[in-house]
């Protein structure tokens, strides 16, 4: 869905990859919980208790579609603890797409069964039910978006049809496009990110958008300005700095370095951060394997004796995917060579 073509003008867009950069907005702390409240329906929001947003696209999204990883899925609760699902597909539509319903579909009809909560009648009828979702498609195109946003509107069919029992559902539409700048959130972090997904790539030359996103955000205010060039520091393919504080001279005379020197700050502390965070997922990573590795060896000498050399240093090197498969083996193995191959 993430469109990467040329921009039309011979040079690389602004934003590597649009739906990359969401999902790193909507990271942000305190961010994808402010956008949901201000774009979900108004009787949605007002229902919400006040704990914020988590995301939990780790445990209700399928494996399969966890590859997209600009898709997003959020829990929120209500004032009387009720549970409700968020999905957001954020891949960033950058047109109208005929595909969104069955797309939309997918991924609400696999949220909404893995998430199934156990209900209990007035009369003690005990069933499962299929946990509320709600669907926000963002869209930062140019062209306008004309497609339903409802499937029974989409049907094309009489509404006496659709409504004795018709599959229907909608999504919530995002368009940034139609947004004016100043009301795209109140969030202090949020306009920034926001600007940047509704212009990057929209003009042929990437140095027309960076001039027209630090001109809207100059109106916004100082911090937003520092925000956009933060961002830009971390999504543009190409930024030429000298260029970026001539424009920034032009916006905020006297406070050019400055906006630089912040940015870039942040960029670097939030660069390190998510470093570190990386470096410490792949240690525990590490040591989970390590531990299944002894355990798996442990099993392999009760079942097969005493295990060669070359048998232990296949299992130790393994992935974690491999010792996985070689515990699923273990008892079915007729000997240590079938299971492992030749290890000497």
């Amino acid at each position: 869905m993430t469109d990467e073509s040329d921009d039309g003008g011979g040079g690389r867009r602004l934003i590597r990859q649009h739906d990359q950069f969401a999902k790193q907005l909507l990271d942000q702390p305190g961010v994808a919980d402010a956008f949901l409240r201000e774009r979900l329906p108004a009787a949605v929001a007002a229902c919400l208790s006040d704990a914020p947003a988590v995301d939990r696209s780790e445990s209700f999204i399928d494996a399969a579609l966890r590859e997209r990883r600009g898709d997003r899925l959020y829990a929120l609760s209500t004032r009387n603890g009720d549970p409700l699902r968020v999905l957001v597909l954020c891949e960033l539509k950058s047109s109208p797409d005929q595909g969104t319903f069955p797309q939309v579909l997918g991924y609400l009809g696999a949220a909404a069964v893995r998430g199934a909560v156990r209900r209990v009648l007035p009369d003690g009828t005990v069933l499962m039910v299929p946990v509320p979702v709600y669907a926000v498609v963002l869209y930062h195109g140019t062209r306008t978006w004309a497609l339903p946003t409802r499937l029974r509107d989409a049907y094309g069919m009489p509404a006496g049809l659709v409504e004795a029992g018709l599959l229907d559902f909608g999504y919530v539409l995002v368009d940034l496009g139609a947004i004016a700048d100043h009301e795209l959130s109140r969030h202090p972090e949020l306009p920034a990110g926001l600007l940047v997904l509704k212009y990057a790539g929209r003009d042929a030359d990437p140095q027309e958008t960076l001039e027209r996103l630090l001109s809207v955000a100059a109106g916004a205010g100082l911090t937003v300005i520092v925000s956009v060039v933060r961002y830009l520091f971390g999504a543009a393919e190409a930024l030429d700095r000298e260029r970026l504080k001539a424009m920034l001279a032009r916006v905020v005379p006297k406070e050019d370095e400055m906006v630089v020197s912040i940015a870039l700050r942040e960029y670097l502390d939030e660069a390190r951060a998510e470093a570190r965070a990386e470096a410490r997922a792949a240690a525990l990573v590490e040591g989970r394997a390590e531990a299944k590795a002894e355990m798996l060896l442990r099993q392999l000498g009760r079942r097969f004796g005493p295990l060669p050399e070359g048998a232990v240093r296949r299992v130790r090197g393994a992935s974690f995917e491999e010792l996985d498969r070689w515990a699923d083996d273990i008892f079915d193995a007729p000997t240590l060579e079938a299971m492992l191959g030749d290890c000497h």
